[in-house]
């Protein structure tokens, strides 16, 4: 098992955030394994609660880029397990429902699990009322 520095966290974890508002998804999706499993544990239906390889992650991003709009994320608090290739983000991102024009505003708490400098495993926590 590597570890990983919190560098390595926050500089992941920036592009991550600047792929996804410049709607550059291929660079996105450059961030991730083949086999990555994303999950999204408070996700209510119709939406995924986990998906599972690159194809379904970037399946995901096209439906939600028709309905939601990120413009802007806060500047991530960043946490690393302790001898693991494990990491926590805290951040808040801010835009609108591309349908209603209404804001969005959400906290996220992130659990990320890097392996060979991608992302194998992501679970996305965050408030489905919002």
């Amino acid at each position: 098992m590597s570890t990983l520095s919190y560098e390595q966290a926050k500089q992941l974890i920036q592009l991550f955030a600047d792929h996804y508002i410049h709607k550059d998804y291929a660079a996105f999706l450059d961030l991730f394994a083949d086999d990555i499993v994303f999950e999204f544990p408070y996700a209510q239906e119709p939406n995924p609660k986990r998906l599972d390889g690159k194809a379904a992650l970037q399946q995901y991003l096209e439906k939600l880029g028709k309905v939601l709009e990120i413009t802007s994320f806060t500047t991530p608090v960043i946490h690393v397990a302790a001898d693991t290739p494990v990491f926590f983000a805290q951040f808040e991102a801010s835009g609108k429902n591309v349908a209603t024009g209404r804001p969005y505003e959400q906290s996220y708490i992130s659990v990320v699990e890097v392996q060979d400098g991608k992302i194998v495993h992501y679970q996305d926590y965050w408030n489905p009322l919002a």
